[in-house]
């Protein structure tokens, strides 16, 4: 269910980044993480599971649009500097709450319920949050920079000023392909996509794994002696 969601609603997220400009979109993906959670604490049917994978689908599909907003804002020669930043930001993250939670089943014995709950309330934080963030006033495809018209235009042959014509001529569809095939042109681009794509399956692979494994080598119905946590926080800082 989780993955032919995800595959039907990953491109038409995608359009709706770029042409809404990212902040709707990434108030959408923080419905839908509250969703997931909702469903998590409170479903006790398989269709309420359905509707979480579906939710989470969107989440993860939103993605793009909590990866590209920063780069909306910023100009391009500091493109390096903040996609290290907002990585860093993002491992930082995962390896704190990793242990955080890790050590609170551990050692302080609190049930997986409370952590839900705690987690529940960061999310409809930074769902709050989400209202705030200024919106972008420019996107790749739908919302670039164009020159203002002139008086004079719809007098110059042709018919129509020429930002006009070029927007008849030049279709979303065609410009998508144009940037598609622009990116595969660039080596550099090419290594880092297959880059992406191998270390991010491998991430999830390895992580999914090693949750199932312990519960096959060593299960047990005492919540303080699974460590998840530390595994998620371990291939989090070796990754």
């Amino acid at each position: 269910m989780l993955s032919y969601s995800y595959l039907a609603v990953l491109v038409p997220i995608f359009l709706l980044t770029d042409y809404l400009r990212y902040t709707p979109v990434l108030l959408l993906q923080g419905l839908s993480y509250v969703s997931v959670w909702l469903l998590l604490l409170f479903g006790s049917t398989v269709l309420h599971m359905q509707f979480m994978e579906f939710f989470f689908s969107i989440t993860m599909a939103a993605r793009i649009a909590y990866s590209s907003y920063i780069f909306a804002l910023v100009p391009p020669a500091r493109y390096q500097r903040v996609a290290g930043y907002s990585r860093a930001a993002v491992l930082l993250g995962v390896f704190t709450s990793s242990v955080l939670g890790q050590l609170l089943v551990t050692m302080g014995r609190v049930p997986f319920s409370t952590l839900n709950y705690v987690s529940l309330a960061f999310l409809l934080f930074s769902l709050v949050l989400t209202l705030f963030l200024k919106r972008p006033q420019r996107s790749l495809f739908f919302n670039r920079s164009v020159p203002a018209p002139c008086e004079l235009d719809p007098m110059r042959p042709g018919g129509g000023p020429p930002v006009a014509r070029a927007a008849r001529r030049d279709s979303v569809l065609a410009r998508l392909l144009r940037e598609l095939a622009r990116a595969l042109r660039l080596p550099q681009l090419r290594l880092w996509s297959l880059w992406w794509v191998f270390s991010s399956a491998g991430y999830y692979l390895i992580v999914y794994y090693v949750h199932i494994l312990w519960n096959v080598v060593h299960p047990t119905a005492d919540s303080s002696r699974v460590y998840n946590g530390g595994a998620d926080a371990a291939s989090t800082l070796l990754g």
